[in-house]
């Protein structure tokens, strides 16, 4: 084992500063799979976040305790109704004929009209949301409002729990880029649609949604005390769009969004999905060593390195595959090359790829996190 002269946060700090820290910390993104090795079934997890809370502490205990953790619990905190995501239709396990522990699944469908814009324009994001929520949900604002306060109340108990035993909680607030609002909401067949169809209104109302979407994690981040703001980023990729699409309507606004957390001293976890080897080049005008760029496997880590590894602390990247059918010494051999390239010169956190599968192997999990105790990059 490496000997350690840190602490995680630290550690940590000196990872996302560009710094060499002692050993390459390790911060693994751990919902479902806790569940599943604590055997807690995927509802009653959601129904009593009491028991999600301990079975997430009990399997950071078994694989050895990591860093720290992204998130407190399931759900993330907001202050109120007010959203910075996309209000989107869930499937709950143990509901509406859904297995009792089958994971989470968010339903596609076309819940934004193409009207929705107008109102969005003339109102702001927040205006349009307070017709639109209760429209989606099917229950009046206050409930809803009601629904949120609670979670909030309820993560913030699960962070003090995690801060007692010394973990730093690494979320605040979540928030999603406009794009990736817009197409979950009305579906990615036709939201690509209204991108040739209606560009100029699509930008309209991108302009309109941000200001709010902004003033909302700040809310957020106040009601939490937690100046981390998680922000998954998907369909504004190249993967998706021609990198002109991503130049007019996604990385303009991913910036501002960025600008404003970094000038209110929140520190940024760019959650990226999907392949966005194209787009890289452009993080390099986001301020510097301020926000995480993580990677799910998809993007390819070691080109990250090269394009925007002495900008922005890199963060991933063990892939679900690996961690689900490989075997320990795969994994460990992955994880090396990861810190020994990656890690090479400071700026690295070592994770899962995207979050750490649901059936992943413990011994595979356990494998990356020892991997980071006892590896120090190569030279």
């Amino acid at each position: 084992m490496v000997k350690e002269t840190m602490v995680s946060v630290e550690r940590v700090k000196a990872a996302i500063n560009l710094e060499v820290p002692d050993r390459v910390p390790v911060i693994p993104l751990i919902m479902q799979f806790a569940l599943q090795y604590q055997n807690v079934p995927q509802a009653e997890a959601y129904r009593n976040p009491l028991r999600a809370r301990q079975a997430l502490t009990d399997t950071f205990d078994a694989l050895g305790r990591y860093d720290a953790v992204i998130g407190a619990n399931l759900l993330w905190p907001r202050s109120s109704w007010r959203t910075s995501a996309a209000p989107t239709r869930m499937r709950f396990p143990g509901k509406s004929g859904v297995p009792e522990d089958v994971p989470i699944q968010a339903i596609e469908q076309e819940i934004m009209t193409v009207g929705d814009y107008d109102t969005i324009i003339s109102k702001g994001w927040n205006g349009f949301c307070q017709e639109f929520l209760p429209r989606v949900n099917g229950r009046p604002l206050e409930k809803v409002d009601a629904l949120q306060k609670l979670i909030l109340q309820i993560s913030l108990e699960d962070a003090r729990a995690w801060e007692e035993r010394g973990v730093w909680v690494l979320g605040g607030a979540t928030t999603w880029s406009p794009v990736m609002i817009l197409s979950i909401c009305r579906t990615l067949t036709q939201f690509t649609l209204d991108l040739h169809r209606r560009p100029d209104t699509v930008e309209a109302v991108i302009q309109a949604m941000v200001p709010d979407m902004i003033q909302n994690v700040i809310d957020d981040i106040a009601a939490t005390g937690n100046p981390w703001v998680f922000f998954p980023l998907e369909r504004g990729s190249a993967f998706y769009y021609p990198v002109r699409i991503f130049e007019r309507f996604e990385f303009p606004y991913l910036k501002r969004m960025v600008d404003s957390f970094a000038g209110q001293g929140f520190m940024t976890i760019l959650h990226f999905d999907t392949d966005w080897t194209l787009n890289l080049p452009y993080l390099k005008q986001l301020p510097k060593a301020k926000c995480i760029c993580q990677l799910d496997g998809t993007t390819n880590m070691f080109n990250a390195k090269e394009v925007i590894g002495d900008h922005m602390c890199l963060m991933g990247d063990v892939p679900a595959s690996l961690l689900t059918l490989g075997t320990i010494e795969e994994v460990i051999a992955y994880c090396e090359k990861l810190i020994d390239v990656v890690g090479k010169g400071g700026g690295f956190i070592l994770s899962t790829g995207c979050e750490c599968p649901v059936d992943a192997k413990f011994e595979n999990v356990k494998a990356m996190i020892d991997t980071a105790r006892n590896h120090l990059p190569a030279g």
